[in-house]
């Protein structure tokens, strides 16, 4: 059995320390009028170093919500990394 882990976030999160497995990300918009930015997940434990597992860059325009199953180990942990204002909900899984 395989047990999977969740996390959702507006903001930068260290969602887990040490090796994983990321199943899937699910992006969407917490208000109506999303702010310009970007959300990057990383293999790291903190902001600004590691490796950039999937990264999103968004404007001001309304989004649907979208989900990516990147299917990808990490080794340093996951990083949610998000350059937004607290207007864009991140959801990810992963073991």
């Amino acid at each position: 059995t395989v047990f999977l882990n969740s996390a959702v976030v507006t903001s930068d999160t260290a969602a887990k320390v040490g090796p994983g497995f990321l199943q899937c990300i699910m992006i969407s918009m917490a208000d109506a009028a999303p702010t310009a930015g970007t959300v990057a997940i990383l293999d790291h434990t903190a902001a600004g170093g590691g490796t950039t597992i999937f990264s999103h860059t968004f404007t001001t325009a309304v989004f649907m919500p979208f989900q990516i199953c990147p299917q990808q180990a990490f080794t340093a942990g996951l990083y949610i990394d998000v350059t937004t204002s607290a207007d864009i909900n991140v959801s990810v899984s992963y073991r």
